[in-house]
């Protein structure tokens, strides 16, 4: 009688391929030939493919999400009108190939770029790990001196495909003082040589805050950045290719002198290829929201817009209105909403939310769960699972 460890590998990887994502660290325990396909090229191609058809049937997807200092793999259904859901489907985790499983935790921020997290831990030296979590494997990097809490970070790859770390040093760190960083010294990390280089010491004439999420599209990240001596906002992108900051990129509206330290500007990604940027108003609560329609290190142009959506136009019992350092969003381009995530807080709990913001004043507010730390809000981003080997140190 044959067995399914017996069947030929094509018809066995047709079959796993299928399993969910959340499923694969069972299947590489099951046994060595198990765990050598589901880390082949081929098979993730396949096991890609699959995911994308049952999200089409189902119309759910999937983001990695950040909340309680955790990271977590969630699915996300906003066809049903009456419930939209976001529903955690595990805690990602790193394992070894002697199944001990380890826990990434104390994660204060994640970025993703090409299938790998870039986390940063808030432990006591802060510490960075890259992560694969389709694969589990994570590589925790060790600083050329040491880290710091206003630290900036990034990781994106060159035209080779050899990925990056770039940290931004800020030697202003009385903040009191001195609110608007000056970045003094920028390093570079290579995942391929397993080493820092100092690239270049530099006072440029724009200073990014450290609460400014960078946002990694095409291998090269965009910051939101403002001119030192002024009041002139603008996009700024590293590319990792070249090493180097690109020319100021503009903003899709005016950012003028009436914008203040309150106002919101926040990025995402809308696919792999096309960014996405988020404005509201600190004084009059509008919120807009913007696609580009071209993105690389020296050009950006941008569609019309999205979405705006005025305050006054939907009926809130509140005031909506987001967090600067936070305000973390998606958008579902076929349901034509805006996903925005911050938190609601009293003096009693703080509960985490998604606002899903559309035209013609929808509305809705999902509640996602206590929110455990006062300094931790939800953050999310896309993912798609990677084939890139994070090579082990010896």
């Amino acid at each position: 009688m044959a067995i399914i460890s017996d069947l030929p590998r094509d018809l066995l990887a047709e079959i796993l391929c299928r399993v969910p994502f959340t499923s694969l660290r069972s299947v590489r325990f099951t046994c060595k030939k198990w765990n050598d396909l589901s880390k082949d090229r081929s098979f993730l191609k396949k096991q890609i493919v699959e995911a994308k058809k049952k999200q089409l049937k189902s119309k759910e997807f999937e983001v990695i999400m950040m909340r309680n200092f955790r990271v977590y793999l969630t699915s996300v259904d906003l066809h049903n009108d009456v419930n939209p859901s976001f529903t955690p489907k595990g805690t990602l985790t790193s394992f070894s190939d002697d199944a001990n499983q380890h826990q990434v935790d104390n994660v204060s921020s994640v970025f993703h770029c090409d299938g790998l997290l870039l986390c940063i831990t808030k432990d006591l030296n802060f510490r960075l790990v890259v992560w694969n979590p389709y694969f589990g494997q994570t590589r925790w990097i060790q600083p050329r001196n040491s880290y710091h809490i206003k630290d900036i970070y990034a990781i994106g790859y060159d035209e080779n495909k050899n990925h990056k770390i770039l940290r931004l040093k800020d030697h202003y760190y009385d903040y009191d003082s001195h609110p608007r960083a000056r970045i003094c010294e920028f390093e570079l990390y290579s995942c391929e040589s397993n080493s820092w280089k100092v690239v270049l010491d530099v006072s440029p004439d724009w200073y990014i805050h450290s609460y400014h999420r960078g946002l990694s599209v095409k291998g090269n990240t965009y910051w939101y950045a403002t001119e030192k001596h002024g009041y002139v906002n603008f996009l700024i992108c590293f590319d990792f290719t070249t090493e180097k900051f690109g020319p100021r990129l503009p903003l899709p509206f005016n950012a003028t002198e009436s914008f203040t330290y309150d106002d919101v500007v926040t990025l995402s990604s809308v696919g792999e290829e096309q960014l996405a940027l988020l404005f509201q108003s600190d004084a009059t609560l509008m919120m807009e929201i913007w696609v580009t329609s071209k993105v690389d290190p020296t050009e950006v142009l941008w569609n019309k817009l999205f979405l705006a959506v005025d305050h006054d136009m939907i009926e809130f019992d509140y005031e909506l209105k987001f967090v600067a350092d936070a305000g973390s969003f998606f958008i579902d381009q076929n349901k034509n909403v805006v996903v925005v995530f911050d938190k609601d807080m009293n003096e009693h709990t703080h509960r985490g939310m998604a606002y899903i913001v559309g035209k013609n004043g929808y509305f809705k507010r999902v509640d996602i769960g206590e929110e455990a730390y006062t300094s931790c809000f939800p953050l999310v981003c896309s993912y798609v699972p990677s084939s890139v080997h994070i090579r082990q140190l010896t």
